[in-house]
């Protein structure tokens, strides 16, 4: 069960990343807007099947999608993190934002919950102080959230 997003973004969201688009040479096509609108409604990380399946397959194809996600994460719209398995998650990140955060992902319903804290933002520094360039990271956390938890606990 999916849990609120506090980090929820207000419709002008979708206006913003379409100036983004535009401000890049993009065109804004049907596709693309049905996109920003599946991943910006989520309100939490989502797959591309996900996003496809909120768009509907009248909509776009799934190449499509991936394209977006790909373009979008250029242009700085979107972070990726991913499933434990591997699976990567897109998020949307509005134009400008210094926001960072991780996440926590549940091993059994995949429920993503945000966390506000970054504690490695002290090595990134130290990477940059050793002269690197463009200097990111991924840190994700996984368990079993208290709902699945309690949950196996009664079967056992």
């Amino acid at each position: 069960m999916p849990v609120a997003n506090p980090h929820q973004h207000p419709p002008s969201a979708i206006e913003e990343a379409l100036d983004v688009l535009r401000q890049h040479g993009h065109r804004i096509t049907a596709p693309r807007r049905a996109i920003l609108h599946a991943l910006i409604g989520r309100g939490e990380p989502g797959t591309i099947e996900q996003l496809h399946q909120a768009v509907g397959t009248d909509g776009c194809d799934l190449v499509t999608v991936y394209r977006c996600m790909d373009a979008f994460e250029k242009l700085g719209l979107v972070r990726r993190s991913y499933y434990e398995s591997g699976t990567c998650l897109y998020e949307y990140q509005p134009p400008g934002a210094k926001e960072h955060h991780h996440h926590i992902i549940c091993r059994s319903c995949q429920r993503v919950e945000t966390l506000d804290l970054c504690v490695v933002e002290g090595l990134e520094k130290l990477v940059r102080d050793r002269g690197y360039h463009k200097v990111s990271h991924l840190l994700e956390f996984f368990g079993t959230c208290p709902d699945c938890f309690a949950a196996e606990q009664e079967r056992s």
